[in-house]
């Protein structure tokens, strides 16, 4: 499946609010990548990068997440941490789109992939 299959599938509103976050992402660095993997589309550069997971709820909503989020420095106190150990994430709600912000985080994230010694985090589903 493509990241456009994928968006294609949503409810209107999720499919506009995916979209909308999609352009964002893809404008942040020339060479950002694209694929479906664990089931939603997953972004990298250098590394994995971040990823769209559409919320299971009754608002419509978009978690933006970042694979080394624990790393950013959230300076505007908004990445939440989800249980899961590297992932922080930016809850994305319809008509709240910041774009200033969300092109912020991008850019933090790109800059960690592109000057860290370390090897990028990679996404690994809990095992059962």
């Amino acid at each position: 499946m493509t990241v456009d299959e994928y968006i294609n599938r949503q409810t209107p509103e999720i499919h506009r609010l995916l979209d909308h976050i999609r352009r964002l992402i893809l404008e942040a660095a020339p060479r950002i990548q694209e694929k479906i993997n664990w089931g939603v589309p997953f972004y990298s550069h250098k590394g994995q990068l971040c990823y769209l997971n559409p919320l299971r709820s009754s608002e419509v909503a978009v978690d933006l997440c970042f694979l080394r989020g624990y790393e950013l420095t959230n300076a505007q106190n908004v990445l939440e941490n989800r249980g899961r150990r590297t992932v922080r994430s930016l809850v994305i709600r319809a008509g709240e789109v910041n774009e200033d912000l969300i092109r912020e985080l991008l850019q933090e994230a790109i800059q960690l992939n592109e000057t860290s010694k370390e090897k990028p985090a990679t996404f690994q589903r809990k095992r059962d």
